[in-house]
């Protein structure tokens, strides 16, 4: 975020030079000279590269062809003279010619993103026109020449991502009254900040992020009165944050993280900074409350507070802050009795990133977290204390990508993961380690497509690990450590049996047992007397009817009826009554039967097996015998 508007910033302005450059030709006078100064200047130029591997030069800078058409080259319209030199992300390979200097009417060389080396060249002071010096993504090394600061007109300087070194002078940059952008990070700066340097009110970008810079952030950076970005991070700041630097109402962008800044905010701060974007604070040793007041920053799409030493709870003013898209406050002391916090959130509709982690938290996880933006992509609340179940309420956020609810270690129970969690389809990634879940992994997150990881490990989880979905490309590292789990040997688990029975259901079968093997019993013995009756009333009416007859009827065992009913499991139940259910069962020989399973725990189960016998007793069906 911060590097796009830094580019695009430049980018911006450095049209609207190139506009105001050409309508500045249009006015030039007619007098044409031989020009016998740029075009030898130009071909020394070429003569440094050493290396061309998309042959621009070669094939297009040639003396058959007028250098103001040449790749790159901008001229005047009616002097011919260069104006421009821009020869951007061309992987060129070699050293800046000296003869640059010789382009008197040169007002922007950029030379960026190519693979120029060497020392940043003297002669260069020598361009007195020169608006705009962009010398970014090279490894130039060395100091900045005193000669550079003889360039009066310079508006932009561009000089991150080197390799150059040295302190920042303290009086000589401030000699330069009409720059606008200073880019000098990602070199070897080592210096403090000089305070002259920010006593430019027209300097509207200061960028000197990592380098070495050391001591505290003067207090006349107040003084960049029409700054819209001050960014510092990654240096060795020390001290407090100057309460002049929160006086600046055009400041966009704040970046001092990753120093050593300690103290608190000040506490005028926010009031001043309407135009506040970006608040980049995080990896210092600042401390007390997050204030409150940073609910009038309205224009707020950025706030980074980790890694600090705040105290206290999180202000539920932030819910004003309806263009906020990413808010972490990871690693600092944070406390709160209750996570309410989450429900003041949901009004931040843009919101796409919550980092929460590693605070001291100790309360239940709103089911209103299933609240939060559906533009959430990020969701991180990893702890040390907090308690209760997985909101179901998470699955709504559909655009999730990153879920982690890890390191709540034995201060929570979690209890079981919700089947809602499928409902995430676009998770790429989901952290559920180091807590106190059971149960079984649901099903329902085999149609998470787009996850590629998963970690479940240290809990109490048991079950099959499922085979489909996305979990053909984890590995035993998502599992281990856990209860009793089991699966394929690639998981490093003990196989799931044969049949195997489920917790629940292995209750299930043994509380049914008895009653099963009674009833197979009893269906045995209610035939036997169905037949003797028959057989005496074919005795007894002999000339009236033909004798039927008696099929032979074999035991059925236990066994088989188990294997019949596949483990007595649920998809083949055909009914529920008051005292049992109905089981649909094929014996070895493929007939279709239909087994009852007595509850042995409800009173009256044994009189409900003899009005069923009974009844069955005195019924003549073609399907009973």
């Amino acid at each position: 975020m911060l590097i796009m508007k830094m580019f695009y910033m430049v980018v911006s302005f450095v049209a609207m030079l190139l506009v105001q450059l050409y309508m500045a030709s249009l006015s030039l006078a007619t007098t044409s000279s031989s020009n016998f100064t740029d075009l030898p200047a130009l071909l020394a130029f070429k003569s440094k590269i050493k290396t061309d591997p998309n042959n621009v030069l070669g094939s297009n800078w040639t003396e058959t062809e007028s250098f103001c058409n040449w790749v790159g080259v901008s001229c005047s319209r009616r002097r011919q003279r260069v104006t421009a030199l821009s020869l951007t992300g061309m992987d060129l390979q070699g050293t800046i010619s000296p003869y640059v200097g010789n382009l008197s009417f040169l007002v922007m060389l950029d030379l960026s993103n190519n693979s120029f080396h060497g020392h940043l060249i003297p002669e260069i002071g020598l361009l007195h026109r020169l608006r705009v010096l962009i010398l970014e993504h090279n490894p130039l090394e060395g100091v900045i020449p005193e000669s550079v600061y003889h360039c009066q007109t310079l508006q932009v300087i561009g000089l991150t991502h080197n390799k150059l070194r040295g302190v920042l002078p303290k009086y000589r940059l401030s000699n330069l009254t009409s720059l606008h952008f200073l880019y000098l990070g990602h070199n070897n700066f080592t210096s403090t900040i000089p305070p002259p340097l920010v006593n430019n009110s027209k300097l509207l970008y200061l960028s000197l992020h990592h380098n070495n810079l050391h001591g505290s952030i003067p207090d006349e950076i107040g003084n960049l009165q029409n700054s819209e970005a001050i960014v510092l991070e990654a240096n060795n700041l020390n001290g407090t944050i100057p309460s002049s630097i929160f006086n600046i109402s055009s400041l966009q962008i704040l970046a001092l993280d990753s120093n050593s800044l300690s103290g608190t905010f000040p506490s005028t701060f926010g009031l001043q900074l309407p135009n506040l974007a970006e608040l980049y604070v995080s990896a210092n040793q600042l401390s007390g409350s997050i204030p409150s007041y940073l609910s009038n920053c309205s224009q707020l799409t950025l706030l980074e507070l980790s890694y600090n030493q705040f105290t206290g709870p999180i202000p539920s003013g932030l819910c004003h802050l309806e263009n906020l898209q990413i808010l972490n406050m990871r690693v600092n002391q944070l406390e709160s009795l209750e996570l309410s916090f989450l429900t003041d959130l949901t009004p931040c509709r843009s919101l796409k990133r919550l980092d929460i982690g590693e605070n001291s938290f100790s309360n239940l996880l709103p089911n209103s977290a299933g609240n939060l933006s559906r533009s959430l992509q990020e969701f991180y609340v990893e702890s040390y204390n907090i308690k209760g179940p997985i909101p179901k309420g998470i699955g709504a956020l559909r655009n999730l990508n990153m879920l982690k609810l890890s390191d709540n270690n034995s201060k929570i129970c979690l209890q079981a993961i919700p089947e809602q969690l499928g409902d995430l389809i676009t998770l790429d990634y989901l952290d559920l380690s180091h807590n106190n879940l059971s149960g079984e992994i649901p099903k329902s997150l085999v149609a998470l497509s787009h996850l590629h990881y998963l970690n479940l490990s240290c809990n109490k989880l048991s079950g099959e690990i499922p085979r489909r979905g996305p979990f053909v490309n984890f590995t035993a590292t998502s599992f281990v450590e856990n209860e009793a789990l089991c699966g394929q040997p690639i998981f490093q688990v003990p196989p799931c049996k044969n049949h195997s029975i489920s917790e629940p259901k292995a209750k299930f079968l043994l509380k049914f047992l008895i009653p099963a093997f009674s009833f197979t019993s009893t269906l045995i013995v209610v035939s036997l007397i169905m037949m003797k009756r028959r057989k005496n009333n074919v005795t007894t009416h002999d000339t009236l009817i033909d004798v039927v007859p008696i099929e032979e009827h074999r035991l059925i065992s236990y066994q088989e009826l188990r294997h019949a009913t596949n483990d007595f499991s649920e998809a083949n139940i055909l009914g529920v009554g008051s005292f049992g259910s109905v089981f649909k069962g094929i014996l070895s020989e493929g007939t279709l039967v239909a087994v009852k399973v007595l509850n042995l725990q409800l009173e009256g189960d044994f009189k409900s097996f003899d009005a069923e016998c009974k009844v069955l007793a005195r019924v003549q069906h073609m399907n009973l015998s």
